[in-house]
């Protein structure tokens, strides 16, 4: 299984000629996790990739949040209007999408870019987050965080303490809409962790890759129907893309997160003041399609081996993963790449399902860049000789089963 996994990865992935490989930097050969960011795996490789504008970018695979190209990826910048990426996912997660919004005159009020909601207009939550996501409404963000918590700043407490769970430790929020703040700030390795986060939520998903959304808005009696465009130009220009939202400010300049997804593959680009936002999101995403695959080892439960017991009722177990396994490998880089199943010695009975007894191990250059426990997947009891007489019981029950049958003219069952 060790020699053959790495073969099996080039052929999946496809050969890539000498003259158009590769070469791994001298001092960065291995997949290395950052300090701050326990989460997040940088590939060998990530300082290489296609040349873009802006001033701070990054790419990262959005199963494994594996990071494969960075620029000033944790340089603080201004967000923009990416700031709504968090003020969406507290609303999904915090609120009632079918609850009832009513517009104050603090909210309406916001300056910058706008859903022209008017004071004492009434907007149900989903289509508010809808219509801020797709039009970049600042009134909208105002508004959601006072339903949601009493307050802005209520509300921007709760923004700052999910980007410190999420694992965006250089971030922090001083509003929900991204309007330029001196302590308003993020990067674009956050904002990446955060769309990643936030895209495991099927509504967040089906929101940021809407082209187009209707919303009612009612005052009075009067109703008031919109239809708005996204003002992500990458949905309809890009194969596959899915998200997810855009950011200008004078201070911030251009900016653009980005997500695509190609047979099940999805990737998630940041581009932070950039001076061409479209083309530069499309150069990563493409980088990210055309030169990487995603290659999963194991899936949870599933068995991966069986080993040897001793003493037991049954001379083996079948070892599952405990965990999904799966990486990102750049496709001229996959004959680097192998499996090794560690088992820690012969077991003895009795064993417990559950009970880990090894390990699958994936290398990269011969060192480690990821693993997930092997566990048994049933029990295994001692062998001893009241177990073993009733084991012979069944066996004699079973076979004197069998031949009445036979002689009672029935088939025996298979």
């Amino acid at each position: 299984m060790t020699y053959w996994v790495a073969g099996l990865v080039a052929a999946f992935v496809g050969a890539v000629s000498l003259c158009g490989a590769y070469i791994l930097p001298a001092t960065a050969r291995l997949y290395t996790r950052t300090r701050g960011y326990p989460e997040v795996v940088y590939a060998p490789y990530y300082t290489e990739g296609p040349r873009v504008t802006a001033a701070s970018a990054v790419l990262i695979e959005s199963v494994t949040g594996t990071v494969l190209y960075g620029k000033n990826e944790n340089v603080r910048m201004h967000p923009a209007s990416t700031t709504k990426i968090m003020t969406a996912i507290l609303a999904i997660e915090l609120g009632d999408m079918d609850s009832e919004v009513v517009v104050s005159a603090n909210a309406a009020g916001v300056p910058g870019s706008s859903l022209w909601l008017r004071k004492g207009q009434k907007i149900r939550l989903d289509d508010l987050v809808r219509g801020t996501m797709l039009r970049s409404g600042n009134d909208g963000c105002v508004a959601i965080a006072e339903h949601i918590a009493g307050s802005v700043p209520n509300f921007v407490r709760m923004m700052n303490i999910k980007a410190q769970k999420i694992g965006a430790l250089h971030t922090r929020f001083s509003n929900p809409h991204g309007l330029t703040e001196p302590n308003h700030y993020s990067t674009a390795l956050d904002l990446a962790l955060m769309t990643r986060y936030g895209l495991q939520y099927p509504l967040f998903a089906d929101i940021v890759s809407t082209r187009e959304a209707d919303i009612e808005l009612t005052q009075g009696e009067q109703v008031e129907r919109r239809r708005l465009a996204n003002t992500n130009a990458l949905l309809w220009s890009f194969e596959g893309a899915d998200g997810v939202k855009t950011g200008t400010t004078a201070a911030a300049g251009y900016c653009l997160v980005a997500s695509a997804t190609r047979s099940g593959v999805q990737f998630i680009s940041v581009v932070l003041d950039s001076a061409a936002r479209w083309s530069d999101s499309a150069k990563l995403l493409d980088y990210g399609f055309n030169q990487h695959a995603l290659v999963t080892f194991a899936s949870r439960g599933q068995e991966v081996t069986r080993t040897r017991v001793e003493s037991g009722m049954s001379g083996e177990v079948a070892l599952a993963a405990a965990d999904d396994l799966r990486i990102v490998v750049r496709k001229d880089l996959a004959h680097l790449v192998e499996e090794r199943i560690l088992i820690d010695g012969v077991p003895r009975a009795p064993v417990r399902r559950g009970e880990t007894l090894g390990r699958l191990v994936v290398l990269f250059d011969k060192d480690e860049m990821a693993s997930a426990d092997l566990v048994a997947a049933s029990d295994v009891p001692r062998r001893s000789l009241p177990r073993v007489f009733l084991e012979n019981l069944k066996d004699i029950a079973r076979r004197a089963g069998v031949a009445m049958r036979r002689s009672n003219g029935e088939r025996p069952q298979r």
